[in-house]
Formats: structure tokens, C-alpha cells, sequence
């Protein structure tokens, strides 16, 4: 293995962390994952798997 594909493999590792670390992150924020902004989610296609629709249909 040459030295650059070193850097290569360590530069993708870090990334994919820091997109897990990420995820976590605002998982336990209680943050959704879409990230769309939209409000009410009502036009959102993952709308029956945001936390956030899921805590308000359980209060009901």
C-alpha cells in the first residue's frame, strides 16, 4: 500500500464517522433525520417515520 492510499483510506474511515457521530448526535437531540424544514411534515415521504409525528400521535 502506497502512502496516498493510506491518506485515502483514513480521510473515508473519518468521514463515515463523523456522519455516524453525527447521526447519533441529533438522534439524541431528538432532532429528525430528514432535515427538510418543512413544516407540519405534511408533503414530507418519510413522515410516518419522524420521531418527532411519532411523539405527537402518542399523545393523543
Amino acid at each position: 500500500m502506497q502512502p496516498i492510499d493510506i491518506i485515502i483510506l483514513v480521510a473515508a474511515i473519518v468521514v463515515v464517522g463523523g456522519v455516524i457521530a453525527l447521526s447519533l448526535w441529533r438522534k439524541k437531540k431528538g432532532k429528525t433525520g430528514c432535515g427538510c424544514g418543512c413544516n407540519g411534515c405534511a408533503s414530507c415521504p418519510s413522515k410516518g417515520d419522524c420521531a418527532t409525528v411519532k411523539s405527537a400521535e402518542e399523545k393523543k
